[in-house]
């Protein structure tokens, strides 16, 4: 009878431990349905209050905002306000394997970036050096979506949002003080709101689904990874389609080209100036000659 007794007890607490993890199961896949808390979607107010001032249709606004699509990227926050702290290793990109990958890009487009670089006067290695720097030409776009960077890193000095980042941050850094992340946090939100700006006019003009553009923690999205405010800027059609999509490759070359030549980029360029034009793309001195002597081993 106790053994009896034994086996009945073990089926019990097997029965509980399974309705238990299928009770969770099914709870994390109605989570993603349920529509966004009240509370959470007021933490935009302010937001909607500025776009609608600026001449965003609010009721618009407000369906936008109240979609459960809309979350607060509290780590994306952290990493905008930290990144220069942080040193990015490019090295991986001057290996075999990926000058070999930047080879094969060039050759099987050789026909489309010669005409690129006989329009825009820009080397087309280079050309294709950022592209796979960017992305790896559009394997390693980002997940996040560009909407929520922008709104969350708009909030960055709401105060009770700053107190909270600010605490997180010291946990890692302690030596930055409160007042600088709050500079940092001004200047931030700052920028991502106009950029904010920028991606509802894309996605009006452009007939998109604000939450279909996914793209890295910076907000930056595409092959090319622009932001909005350079989509807007330099953005081309390449592929004659009547639309500019940075996640089309053509696109994506002619929309390269046109930024360095609109920042300075021509013919017989000194070094000096080569490298200036590109920082205006990305503001690293590492990235900059990552980009230059990768064009020089994919043109030997």
């Amino acid at each position: 009878m106790p053994y009896k007794k034994f086996l009945i007890a073990i089926a019990i607490i097997s029965f509980s431990i399974i309705t238990s993890d299928t009770t969770y199961s099914l709870t994390k896949k109605d989570s993603k349905k349920t529509i966004q808390p009240k509370e959470e979607s007021q933490k935009y107010t302010p937001l909607v209050d500025r776009l609608s001032h600026d001449g965003f249709d609010r009721a618009y606004l407000l369906k936008i905002f109240s979609d459960p699509r809309v979350t607060f990227q509290k780590k994306v926050l952290v990493i905008n306000l930290i990144n220069r702290n942080i040193k990015v290793d490019y090295s991986r990109f001057l290996e075999d394997q990926a000058v070999s990958h930047a080879k094969k890009f060039l050759n099987r487009e050789l026909s489309f970036l010669d005409k690129v670089e006989k329009r825009f006067k820009v080397d087309k290695e280079v050309i294709v050096s950022i592209l796979l720097i960017e992305s790896f030409f559009g394997k390693r776009t980002g997940e996040n979506i560009v909407f929520n960077v922008f709104s969350t890193l708009s909030l960055a000095t709401e105060p009770e949002i700053l107190n909270d980042t600010y605490h997180k941050i010291k946990e890692n850094y302690p030596s930055l003080t409160f007042e600088e992340v709050r500079k940092r946090a001004d200047r931030k939100s700052k920028w991502a709101y106009q950029e904010l700006k920028h991606l509802l006019k894309i996605a009006e003009r452009e007939k998109l689904n604000v939450f279909g553009i996914r793209g890295s923690w910076a907000g930056a999205f595409g092959i090319a990874q622009f932001l909005p405010s350079s989509y807007l800027r330099y953005g081309l059609d390449g592929n004659n389609d009547q639309k500019v999509r940075l996640f089309n490759r053509y696109d994506s070359m002619v929309s390269v080209a046109n930024y360095l030549k609109k920042n300075g980029w021509k013919d017989n360029l000194s070094n000096k100036r080569k490298r200036a034009v590109i920082r205006r793309y990305n503001n690293s001195t590492p990235y900059v000659t990552t980009v230059l002597n990768l064009s020089k081993k994919i043109s030997s």
